[in-house]
Order: structure tokens, then C-alpha cells, then sequence
């Protein structure tokens, strides 16, 4: 139990680092997106604010998904799955 614990230890650091970067990103531009306005400026600059928002959104959503499926491959007893071919 505690050899796979430690193993564990690294990805979750690894995303928590992704997420305090990626985070206040997609908050800052969607803060952006809330501020509104009425210049002409503002809209040219809600297609960026959105797509940025959405590519956030998109990096966490597939770096949790990567945490969760290489925490089942170390409680699966798979530390190396290149280790296998």
C-alpha cells in the first residue's frame, strides 16, 4: 500500500501545478467575457476571450482524465505499462 502511495504522489503534484496555471487563466478570461462593455472593441475581443476560455476549459478537462487513468494503472499494479511489449 504504501509503495503504490508514493507512486501516486507525482501525477497529482504534476496536475495540481497544470490546473494553479490554467485555472486563473480561464477565470481571468471569463471574467473578461462577464465585464461586457460598449465599445466596438468588445466585439473583437469576446471570440478570443470565449476560445481561450474553452481551450482552458479543454486542457483540464483531459489533465484530470489523465490523473484518473494513471492512478487505476498504479492501483492496477501497471507502474510501467511500456514494460509490457
Amino acid at each position: 500500500m504504501r509503495k503504490t502511495t508514493k507512486k501516486k504522489i507525482a501525477p497529482i503534484v504534476i496536475t495540481a501545478g497544470v490546473l494553479l496555471y490554467i485555472v486563473p487563466l480561464v477565470a481571468i478570461c471569463l471574467s473578461g467575457l462577464a465585464g461586457g462593455g460598449k465599445s466596438g472593441a468588445t466585439s473583437v475581443v469576446t471570440p478570443i476571450l470565449l476560445t481561450y476560455a474553452l481551450l482552458g476549459g479543454a486542457v483540464i478537462f483531459g489533465v484530470i482524465r489523465a490523473l484518473l487513468q494513471r492512478l487505476d494503472e498504479i492501483d492496477g499494479g501497471e507502474e510501467e505499462e511500456a514494460s509490457q511489449y
